[in-house]
């Protein structure tokens, strides 16, 4: 299930070097990297020169049709761009020059107009690109003003997804930044030292390009990286996030007197922080303004406050200067917000982190009140299990583990299957935790579909047709338990005017062990993945018709592994089927080896043959 987010993964903004190539999987890249050559110039106020020369080799038509094309962003008001030089060589060895009508300026942004930057991408179309077609570019960056005020750092992470033939950085700088070196996969060091200068030299060659691994960890946990930096780990980068945030938080009398009108007659220090979460998560629009130093720096208190917007360091602000107004007191806590469980050791620079969210030590909770539709105390699945960095109080923290009893969804369904094979049917269902908040963030999205197409694609999920209703708890409504009630009808399943069988049909339910059987896992993984610790439980009973006699019922199923446990029970009591599954992962961390793959392949392989099972049955 893919969830509808209402903030962006950008909001803390990190500076990471990558190549804008990407291309379906395939054991063989479309196009490769035959020559990159970056060489960064950086003087004693952070400021930089890049200059980078690439050349790519088309591999195939994939690769001439979608990627005969480099692409380049910078953002305006810290940075100019220029293409300097560009040309295709052609396998025969003729060679195209640049033309004007080459290079081509797109504006970035989000089309839904919640998120407003200064980005802008130059990217050169290459003409006449043939499979063997050498294209080759040179361009210029210049950084005139420093990414974080007073503060250095850049990091360049390898995607293991492209082929690297020779590619080189060098980047020379004065000794009094004091720069710091943290590499992984990369040769190289001090290549040259003068008295007031010192110029760094790495080289990689990835001669294999790795095919993508769908929910894989992102892969700057486990890919080669380059940082120059002048910080000598994340807790650094902690205290720089202070200094720039600190003096934005200000009670003023507004916001004092708001905090204080909110949490009036309560005493607990759990329930007055409840209060001013729910109040910032409700009213405190998301937008992100990224511009000029708005990825880093968050905004004065007073100004979202009057404005009633803000990205994820302003609701952080915000929420610090209400709760620090009744007495109680956070720190902002850098995170990474997606599939990136860690934070590198010694030096470092911002990446992975790109999220803010709030820390309350005197009550060991963290809150994101981003997530306008988790509930208090709560998390999003992508920000649970991961590490933090407690800015205010100068150490690391983490996020809470996952556990299968806190995310659970149990569900109660009644089926009447009818003589002519129709099947009349209601689901009660309640959920919590990842599984609450997924749904919650799913069904707003969808507020405004019809009941007719919600209720269709709910059956389309297992091509089963039919007609119902949906109420739901309303997503906003976060203190109130998570309750799905359906009742619908379904075309026959069968043919109940001869001897035959039927798969006892899932209905508008929630379905989440059921859609285990829509996909087929991969069979082996190379890389580290995300796993969830979650349970789930369907109760089902069928009413059957006095026309039919059961001859037999699917056996029963009990399927256990070291993480991984399914069982299914059936039984038959005079005219009644009764069936019962329950599925429960159970993980040490949301960061599984993949080895633990093969019991995730064969637990899928055991639910879906169990779904497929038949009641057989003999007309009277």
């Amino acid at each position: 299930m893919k969830k509808i987010f209402f903030r962006l993964l950008a909001c803390f903004l990190g500076w990471v070097g990558t190549l804008n190539l990407t291309y379906a999987e395939a054991l063989d890249p479309p196009i490769v990297s035959e020559k990159l050559r970056r060489h960064i110039e950086v003087d004693a106020r952070g400021r930089y020169t890049e200059t980078i020369e690439r050349v790519s080799r088309v591999m195939n038509e994939y690769g001439a049709d979608r990627i005969g094309r480099h692409t380049f962003s910078h953002k305006t008001s810290k940075e100019t761009l220029k293409v300097i030089d560009a040309k295709v060589i052609q396998p025969d060895g003729k060679v195209l020059h640049l033309a004007k009508d080459w290079v081509k300026h797109t504006r970035s942004g989000d089309a839904d107009t919640r998120s407003f930057d200064d980005d802008q991408s130059t990217v050169v179309v290459f003409p006449h690109v043939m499979v063997g077609s050498r294209l080759y570019s040179k361009h210029v960056l210049r950084r005139f003003k420093a990414e974080k005020p007073g503060e250095f750092a850049i990091k360049l992470s390898l995607s293991p997804h492209m082929v690297f033939e020779d590619s080189q950085t060098t980047l020379r700088a004065p000794k009094s930044l004091k720069l710091m070196v943290n590499h992984r996969g990369y040769e190289g060091g001090v290549i040259h030292e003068t008295a007031r200068h010192v110029t760094y030299q790495f080289k990689i060659k990835q001669l294999v390009a790795h095919k993508p691994e769908e929910g894989a960890v992102d892969y700057e946990d486990f890919a080669p990286y380059l940082i120059f930096t002048q910080a000598p780990d994340h807790l650094e980068i902690g205290r720089q996030y202070w200094r720039a945030s600190a003096p934005k938080v200000r009670i003023t009398p507004e916001i004092r007197q708001l905090a204080l009108q909110l949490t009036a007659g309560t005493k607990s220090e759990v329930r007055k922080a409840k209060v001013l979460y729910d109040w910032v998560s409700k009213h405190i629009r998301y937008i992100s303004t990224t511009v000029g130093d708005g990825g880093f720096i968050p905004r004065d208190s007073a100004y979202i406050f009057s404005r009633r917007f803000g990205d994820c360091k302003d609701h952080v602000v915000l929420l610090e200067a209400m709760l620090r107004a009744v007495g109680i007191e956070s720190t902002a806590a850098l995170i990474n917000l997606g599939e990136a469980f860690e934070l590198t050791s010694g030096p470092a620079a911002n990446s992975p982190i790109n999220h803010v969210i709030t820390y309350i030590p005197s009550l060991h909770l963290y809150l994101d009140s981003t997530a306008q539709l988790v509930p208090f105390g709560k998390l999003d699945e992508d920000i649970l299990d991961k590490p933090t960095v407690l800015v205010a109080l100068n150490r690391y923290g983490r996020t809470p583990k996952m556990h299968p009893a806190d995310n659970t969804e149990v569900s109660h369904t009644e089926l009447v299957l009818n003589a002519n094979g129709e099947i009349e049917g209601t689901t009660e269902a309640m959920m919590s935790g990842t599984l609450e908040i997924n749904r919650r963030f799913e069904h707003f999205a969808g507020l405004t579909n019809q009941m007719e197409k919600t209720i269709n694609d709910l059956l389309l999920r297992f091509n089963e047709i039919g007609r119902g209703h949906l109420e739901l708890t309303i997503s906003s409504k976060t203190d109130l338990p998570y309750f799905w009630d359906s009742k619908f009808s379904l075309e026959p399943i069968a043919d109940l005017k001869r001897s035959g069988a039927f798969m006892i049909p899932v209905g508008a339910t929630p379905g989440y062990i059921a859609e285990k059987t829509l996909n087929k896992p991969l069979d082996k993984r190379e890389f580290p993945f995300v796993c969830d610790s979650v349970s789930a439980e369907d109760y089902v009973t069928l009413k059957l018709p006095d026309t039919i006699t059961i001859e037999s019922i699917p056996a029963d199923v009990s399927y256990q592994s070291a993480h991984v446990n399914y069982t299914a029970r059936y039984q038959q009591v005079d005219d009644t089927l009764k069936v019962e599954r329950k599925l429960e992962f159970h993980y040490p961390s949301r960061k599984c080896p993949p080895e633990y793959q093969a019991e995730v392949v064969e637990a899928s392989r055991v639910i879906r043959a169990d779904f497929k099972s038949a009641v057989v049955f003999r007309v009277r």
